[in-house]
């Protein structure tokens, strides 16, 4: 009697420690994921956008190719987050015809922020190794009612997106590696019938530094009842983030 009971306490604190462990790890990516987003806040890269129209037998029908001026801004007022993607085009376009305008995916890290992690239920899925690092590897889904990372903008109307899938993060520092999500609710409302995203996020070498990461490549699939899209964002060229401002004075006397 002795012994069954104190096997079934061994088998609760254990259970006890793993889910204290994985409570330390959450806590861990979402610090890492505020050191990401303020360190985004502080650089500007090169954004290429292929964008691409499926066809039939999931053959290219129409392709534009795009790049941009790429940086984030990041508002704090009010102890609220607010994070938008700026673009600013460079060159001539050849296509001026835009197939479909996808951003905002990139940021997906956004999920394990401490602003938005307690708007998804996180589930421990084990540890997997890949690129010579060793990931945790965690499944998200978005909780009804809560605030989401990212909406969908249609016109005047915005839908909050409610994501669910897969996330590598590092065992270690708890950066996110790679993102894999897909919407949980299909958004029949407007017309799409699936979306789905594959970011993945590594270090900023440009700036000659290892320590901060930084979105690398988002891969962007949605079909509708008849169309299908196929969008790859690549950013490449970080550098820090520069406002020149210049103080013009009246000589006129007032």
């Amino acid at each position: 009697m002795n012994h069954k009971l104190a096997l079934i306490l061994a088998l609760a604190l254990g259970s006890t420690a793993a889910d204290l462990s994985f409570d330390r790890f959450l806590d861990r990516s979402s610090k890492a994921a505020e050191r990401e987003t303020a360190f985004l806040a502080s650089v500007a890269c090169t954004e290429t956008v292929v964008e691409t129209k499926i066809g039939i037998k999931n053959k290219p029908e129409s392709q534009s190719r795009r790049v941009f001026d790429y940086f984030v801004l990041v508002d704090t007022a009010g102890g609220d987050l607010s994070v938008n993607e700026s673009r600013i085009e460079q060159g001539k376009v050849k296509n001026s015809k835009q197939l479909l305008q996808s951003t905002g995916f990139a940021l997906l890290s956004l999920i394990f922020h401490p602003c938005f992690q307690q708007s998804f239920t996180m589930t421990e899925e084990g540890m997997e190794s890949m690129d010579k690092r060793v990931w945790h590897k965690v499944s998200f889904q978005y909780r009804p009612g809560k605030r989401s990372p990212t909406l969908l903008r249609t016109g005047a109307r915005e839908y909050p997106i409610s994501w669910e899938g897969e996330a590598w993060l590092d065992e270690k520092t708890g950066r996110v590696g790679r993102i894999r999500a897909r919407v949980a609710a299909q958004l029949e409302e407007i017309g799409i019938k699936s979306m789905e995203a594959d970011v993945r996020y590594g270090p900023a070498e440009n700036l000659g530094s290892t320590t901060e990461w930084a979105p690398l490549e988002a891969l962007v699939d949605l079909q509708t009842a008849h169309q299908h899209w196929r969008n790859t964002h690549t950013f490449s060229n970080f550098r820090k983030f520069e406002v020149d401002t210049t103080e013009q004075r009246s000589n006129k006397p007032k």
